[in-house]
């Protein structure tokens, strides 16, 4: 299993809408293929509750070349509470089976 990739806390603020466009880059500079994975379990967390990231719900947004992009409508972000830190943790399953944690992004949320 990979280590789990910590990133800085991103701020923002409820009720907005929340885009994180990533790019998985891997060796040689060379775009991860992300063809066949799944993302089972991803979620954007806090204390007391969550929202799946998924491919189905539009939250998570794959593209072909090692882009992945996490988004979270302001309607959704409103039920996030302010001042504390929400995280979201989206763990990866190759094409082979094997699970591990992709990306770990703290998340400072602020009132608006």
């Amino acid at each position: 299993m990979q280590p789990a990739i910590e990133t800085e806390p991103i701020t923002e603020t409820r009720g907005d809408d929340w885009v994180w466009p990533l790019a998985l880059i891997g060796d040689n500079d060379v775009p991860v293929d992300l063809t066949g994975c799944t993302f089972d379990g991803a979620a954007l967390s806090w204390r007391g509750g969550a929202l799946p990231l998924t491919t189905v719900n539009g939250r998570l947004i794959l593209g072909a070349t090692g882009e992945l992009t996490v988004t979270v409508a302001r309607a959704d972000t409103i039920n996030v509470p302010d001042g504390q830190r929400a995280r979201a943790v989206i763990p990866i399953i190759d094409t082979l089976g094997c699970r591990s944690t992709l990306l770990i992004i703290p998340i400072l949320v602020i009132a608006p």
